[in-house]
């Protein structure tokens, strides 16, 4: 039998495909470079990308009518997925997705919210606080809400009297090992999911509100409005945001 010189070639790292993770296939084609051109190509292969969560955060808001952003009381963030150049942009991205939805949630609701391809999970306590995940299409949304069901009363616990004001308090002012720890579990949600998938009738039982970002924020206002007013974006990150939007706008995939 005739040993095939073979290559693998995917459209991964090609100028046609983003680096980052998305919910479309990508198509590889195994190559045998012994045959005639034509003839080359005799399998296509449809990977899928790996589910990823990208951060877990806990914030506190002001009381309504205080005219000021959420403080992050700590935060675990795993960019690592992303282009060396593009982390700095990510994260600064994950920090304002999670302060501009933690502002506008409504007390005791889970939400979820889309954003070009990202999901924000957002569970907010009657008291205030609220756990946010943001992970890619792909992450299975009831693994997401139990993740922050159980992480909110755990900080209650760890944190009490050290949370309830954060008047005059910056980001980052607690240190809580666990959220890291917490999300380098939950990279691998089939893996937990065996144990949560008891709680899931009790989870299924609770109304959870799916929006998109442009559905939360005040009437007049836009996405595109917020990213160039937000403090937590520099101008790199502004400019990659325009110009990724440009590009999605007149992105065709063929299949």
């Amino acid at each position: 039998m005739r040993l095939l010189r073979t290559t693998l070639i995917s459209l991964v790292g090609s100028s046609l495909c983003p680096k980052r993770h998305s919910n479309i296939p990508v198509c590889c084609f195994l190559v045998d470079f012994d045959f005639p051109f034509e003839c080359r190509i005799y399998k296509v292969v449809v990977l899928r990308y790996i589910m990823k969560l990208y951060g877990l955060l806990i914030l506190k808001p002001f009381q309504h009518g205080v005219e000021k952003d959420p403080v992050i009381c700590c935060s675990a963030v795993d960019v690592s997925s992303f282009g060396f150049f593009q982390r700095s942009s990510a994260r600064e991205f994950i920090v304002f997705l999670s302060r501009t939805v933690a502002k506008r949630v409504a007390l005791g609701a889970k939400t979820q919210i889309t954003e070009k391809g990202n999901v924000v999970y957002a569970y907010a306590t009657l008291d205030g606080l609220v756990a946010i995940a943001v992970s890619d299409i792909e992450y299975n949304a009831r693994v997401a809400f139990t993740l922050l069901t159980e992480l909110v009363p755990q900080f209650q616990q760890t944190f009490r009297g050290k949370y309830e004001s954060v008047g005059g308090k910056a980001d980052e002012f607690l240190h809580w090992p666990l959220l890291t720890e917490t999300l380098e579990k939950y990279q691998k949600p089939e893996e937990v999911d065996r144990i949560l998938r008891i709680k899931r009738d009790i989870e299924d039982t609770k109304v959870i509100m799916y929006n998109a970002i442009d559905q939360i924020i005040e009437r007049g206002q836009k996405i595109d409005d917020l990213v160039a007013q937000s403090e937590d974006l520099g101008m790199a990150s502004k400019t990659f945001y325009t110009q990724a939007k440009q590009t999605n706008s007149g992105c065709c995939v063929l299949m």
